[in-house]
């Protein structure tokens, strides 16, 4: 079981986010990679590829030097996955950080995905919070592991947080560039205070922790290196809201978003 430090349990619930420096050894590291290289890979025989632009507004244009392929769900393509070093340390953490009360391991909530930065891609993840994307009609609580499959410097885009930003309510968001039609979400502008941002660098394998309402953003890679990134939210089963919060952006082309974030392999 991977062990959380007692500095890193209070880092993530006094600011929001932890940094864990090593969770994954070389060979697994080596493996996702793998893996993760694979499904970044365009089908051969020129069919629909299971990744697409976060930040595009048609999912089958060719993606260009500002794109942000994402592929959700990739343990649907590799169900290994789900008995991989990386999940089980997903949940080992969320375990360690998420109020369990009398729930078991078994209970909790796995949503896999991957990102990749090609090199100097000028394309960047806006800040968000991650709660913005979800029903308006829910409690819940989740967090995030982001691990990074090779060094990760801030010129490749590594996670930047808001410290502290987990306290409040869910900001007003829009979809990105003010385009119903693109998935990503950005934070209103004046909702926060970018000068606070902490980039956090890590080695490979290593990792961080977020909780599902701390504000974050990656850049655009300015290396010569793909900067491949493979996430893992967890949590509880969320529980039904007495009133309703009130989540305008995600009405805008919902049928649209859901079929995307539902493609599945065929």
């Amino acid at each position: 079981m991977f062990q959380l430090t007692q500095s890193q349990k209070s880092a993530y619930y006094e600011k929001g986010f932890t940094t864990l420096p090593s969770v994954l050894d070389a060979a697994e590291v080596t493996h996702q990679r793998d893996i993760f290289d694979r499904l970044f890979t365009p089908p051969a025989d020129g069919s629909k590829p299971p990744f697409y632009d976060l930040t595009g507004n048609d999912p089958d244009a060719p993606m260009d030097a500002g794109a942000v392929p994402q592929l959700l769900h990739p343990s649907h393509h590799v169900p290994e996955l789900s008995q991989s070093q990386a999940w089980q340390a997903a949940l080992d953490i969320a375990e360690q950080l998420l109020e369990m009360g009398s729930r078991t391991r078994a209970e909790l909530i796995v949503r896999d995905h991957m990102i990749v930065k090609p090199p100097h891609a000028t394309g960047a993840t806006p800040w968000h919070q991650d709660e913005a994307y979800w029903d308006e009609d829910k409690h819940y609580q989740e967090l995030s592991v982001w691990f990074a499959l090779q060094e990760t410097s801030e010129s490749m885009g590594c996670m930047q947080f808001v410290p502290h930003s987990h306290r409040g309510d869910v900001l007003p968001h829009h979809c990105w560039k003010h385009d119903p039609k693109i998935i990503a979400l950005e934070v209103d502008e004046g909702a926060m205070d970018k000068r606070q941002a902490s980039p956090c660098p890590l080695p490979a394998g290593g990792a961080t922790v977020h909780h599902a309402r701390a504000l974050h953003y990656t850049s655009g890679n300015r290396t010569d290196t793909p900067r491949r990134a493979l996430i893992f939210t967890v949590g509880t089963p969320p529980t039904d809201l007495a009133v309703p919060r009130d989540f305008y952006w995600n009405r805008k082309e919902r049928d649209y978003k859901q079929e995307i974030i539902d493609r599945k392999p065929s």
